[in-house]
């Protein structure tokens, strides 16, 4: 059951937040937003014993609101309270699609239902995202703690990083220092690479077999059920990250 009304904004309570980083400026054109016409989306809570309320889904609205003075703020309460999954997957979804999350922080968030059980093929089907998407999401988090900060404060991006994974954790931070001070491209990074590991990248056809349930969960996934262009696409885009 829910119900749309207004809560105080000192009666919401942020916990447990998606964003590790907040774009200020987004922030202050929000709140201006909410000054001249209000919230046009309600924030969505849910009750907590004290009286009090936590915060589900919205916490840029809810920054801005109280970045633009307000009081009071529109809500819609869930009396019944989501599985944590359930709960966490609602909230990364409003956050792709609201606002773009930075990469590190959408990769903890799906490596955060893989630990609540879910295969990362469910976490794709729960988030609109292919499960190759989500797979070169999750490999950020094995980069060199120092350069996951680069990528979450956009300094260096995910497609240099994927690139940079090929490397020893002291390999990634020179080349990472490389790519800052000489503006290297993403091409200019993977031919380093190369050059680093001493040897192109070489590629070997390896024969797999599909269970019949396989193929036809492949098949439901592909466009128009081609299943042969599906692999090859895949191929291509892995191809094209080395």
């Amino acid at each position: 059951m829910t119900r749309l009304t207004e809560v105080k904004l000192d009666q919401i309570i942020l916990k447990d937040s998606i964003r590790k980083t907040f774009d200020e400026d987004s922030i202050k054109e929000l709140a201006s937003s909410i000054e001249k016409h209000g919230i046009l989306q309600p924030i969505t809570v849910e009750p907590r014993p004290d009286g009090t309320y936590t915060l589900i889904i919205g916490e840029r609205r809810f920054r801005a609101a109280k970045r633009a003075g307000m009081d009071v703020i529109p809500v819609i309460i869930k009396d019944k309270k989501p599985k944590p999954d359930e709960n966490l997957e609602a909230r990364l979804a409003e956050n792709i699609h609201r606002e773009r999350l930075d990469p590190i922080d959408e990769a903890e968030a799906y490596q955060q239902l893989i630990d609540m059980g879910h295969n990362v093929s469910e976490v794709a089907r729960r988030v609109g995202k292919s499960r190759y998407y989500i797979s070169k999401r999750l490999r950020l988090l094995r980069l060199h703690p120092t350069l996951r900060e680069k990528v979450r404060h956009r300094t260096l991006t995910p497609g240099h990083s994927q690139t940079l994974l090929r490397l020893e954790p002291e390999q990634q931070l020179s080349l990472a220092e490389e790519i800052e001070a000489e503006g290297l491209s993403e091409k200019q990074t993977r031919e380093r690479v190369r050059d680093i590991l001493g040897k192109r990248i070489s590629w070997h056809l390896i024969p797999i077999r599909f269970s019949l349930e396989e193929f036809s969960a492949l098949e439901r996934v592909a466009p128009n059920g081609d299943v042969e262009a599906l692999i090859r696409e895949t191929v291509r885009k892995l191809i094209q990250t080395q």
